[in-house]
C-alpha cells in the first residue's frame, strides 16, 4: 500500500505521455495517401493538395466507388471528390450580374473517423482549401477594387482574467479529489479485511479476544491501523503527483505557462481536515462488512461492491460548474468532493465546510460505534 500510490502515478503519467508523444511523433511522420477524383479544370487545386507535407495524391484514375473500396481496406486515409461543375460555377460566380447568387458546389471529403490518421489527413486538406478559398476571395475584390478588409469588419477578442495560478487550481479541483478519496477507500480496504476477516480465518481473533484486553481498545487498535494506513496512502499519493506533475511541467513549459498547478498551505490544510473524517467513516464501514466475512476471500467480495457505490458521489468534482451547496454537504462523500473541488479552486465557502465536517464526524463517530458493537457480537466474531 506504501509502493502502490508512489509507484502508479509516475509510471501512468510519464508512461501516457510518453506513448501519446510517440504516437503523435509516429502519426506526423506517416504519410497519408489520398485519392483525388475532380476534372482537369481543378488541376490546380489537386497540384495545391499535393503539395501538404504528408499527403500523398494517388495518380490512379479512380471513381468513388473503388476509392471507397480502398478507404474501407485503409489503403487509402481519405478521398476527394470535386463536383464536375465545381469551377464553372465557381468562375460564374464572379461574373455574375443578377440578383441571383449563384450556388457553388461543395468539395466532398470523405474519410474514416475511426481512424486517427484520417481524421489528421482531412484537417490538413480541410487548412489547405481553407487557404485557397481566401486567396480567392481576396482575388475577386481586388478586382472589384473592394478592400479585402471588408470580408471581416470587425474581430472579436476573448480575454481570460484567471490567472494561472487559478486556472491550475480549477485543474487539480477537478481530479485531485476524485483521485484522494478512491485511494483513500484503497488504502484501508486491506488492512481493514486482514485486521478482520484475517484473523478470524488464521484463527489468531480467538486468542486476541482471550487475551484479558478490553474490546474497545481491539477495537479502537485496529480502527486506529486501518485508518493511518488511509491517510498515509493519500499522503504519499498527493506526494507522489505533486513529484510527477512537477517532473512533467518542467519538460512541457507550455502547460507550465498556462497553467500553475501548486499545492499552498491552505490547500494542503483543507485535504488533511477533509479526508481525516471521510477516512474514518471508510475504515469503520470496511471493517463492519468484514467482520461478517468468514474469509479473507469473501471480505473481499462483500467489500467490492462499495467500491462502485464510493466512485459514483467521488466523481461529483468531475462535473462540469458543479459547486458546494448546502444541499452536497448533507450527502457523504459528495460534500468532501465538493469541499476538496472548492478549496483547490479557491472558491472555499467556510459555511458548507463547517456543514460538510459536522456531518462527516457524527457519521464517523457513528461508523465506530457500529464497529464496537459488531465485536462485542459473538455470532459476527465467530460465524461459521
Amino acid at each position: 500500500m506504501i509502493l502502490f500510490p508512489v509507484a502508479i502515478f509516475p509510471l501512468i503519467g510519464f508512461g501516457a505521455a510518453k506513448f501519446s508523444m510517440m504516437q503523435a511523433k509516429k502519426m506526423q511522420a506517416k504519410t497519408s495517401n489520398v485519392v483525388w477524383i475532380g476534372e482537369a479544370d481543378v488541376k490546380y487545386l489537386e497540384d495545391r493538395v499535393s503539395e501538404i507535407p504528408g499527403i500523398e495524391l494517388l495518380n490512379q484514375q479512380l471513381d468513388s466507388t473503388q476509392a471507397a473500396e480502398l478507404l474501407a481496406e485503409k489503403s487509402i486515409e481519405a478521398f476527394i471528390i470535386v463536383p464536375s461543375n465545381f469551377q464553372p460555377k465557381l468562375e460564374a460566380l464572379s461574373e455574375n450580374e443578377t440578383e441571383t447568387l449563384v450556388e457553388v458546389p461543395p468539395i466532398h471529403i470523405y474519410l474514416k473517423e475511426t481512424r486517427t490518421q484520417s481524421q489528421m489527413a482531412r484537417r490538413k486538406i480541410i487548412d489547405l482549401l481553407s487557404e485557397v478559398r481566401q486567396e480567392i476571395t481576396a482575388s475577386y475584390l481586388h478586382e472589384l477594387q473592394i478592400p479585402v478588409t471588408l470580408t471581416k469588419p470587425f474581430t472579436i477578442e476573448s480575454h481570460n482574467i484567471a490567472s494561472s495560478k487559478e486556472m491550475g487550481g480549477r485543474v487539480i479541483g477537478s481530479f485531485l479529489p476524485y483521485v484522494i478519496i478512491l485511494m483513500s477507500l484503497t488504502g484501508a480496504m486491506y488492512p481493514a479485511i486482514d485486521l478482520t476477516a484475517g484473523e478470524k480465518e488464521r484463527g489468531t481473533l480467538e486468542t486476541l479476544l482471550v487475551a484479558g484486553v478490553d474490546r474497545m481498545d481491539i477495537v479502537l487498535g485496529k480502527f486506529l491501523t486501518v485508518f493511518s494506513t488511509s491517510i498515509v496512502t493519500v499522503i504519499l499519493t498527493v506526494g507522489s503527483m505533486a513529484v510527477s506533475t512537477f517532473i512533467a511541467l518542467k519538460n512541457i513549459p507550455e502547460i507550465a505557462l498556462a497553467l500553475e498547478l501548486s499545492l499552498g498551505t491552505f490547500e494542503v490544510m483543507i485535504m488533511i481536515f477533509a479526508m481525516i473524517p471521510l477516512a474514518a467513516i471508510f475504515s469503520s464501514l470496511l471493517m463492519t462488512l468484514a467482520l461478517f466475512a468468514k474469509s479473507y476471500r469473501e471480505a473481499q467480495t462483500y467489500i467490492s461492491p462499495l467500491m462502485f457505490i464510493v466512485i459514483v458521489p467521488a466523481m461529483s468534482s468531475l462535473m462540469p460548474d458543479t459547486e458546494a451547496s448546502q444541499t452536497m454537504a448533507f450527502i457523504p462523500i459528495v460534500n468532501v468532493s465538493m469541499m476538496l473541488k472548492d478549496g483547490l479552486s479557491g472558491s472555499f465557502d467556510p459555511g458548507i465546510s463547517a456543514i460538510t465536517m459536522a456531518v462527516n464526524l457524527i457519521l464517523a463517530a457513528g461508523g465506530l460505534l457500529l464497529v464496537q458493537r459488531m465485536f462485542n457480537k459473538e455470532t459476527v466474531l465467530f460465524k461459521v
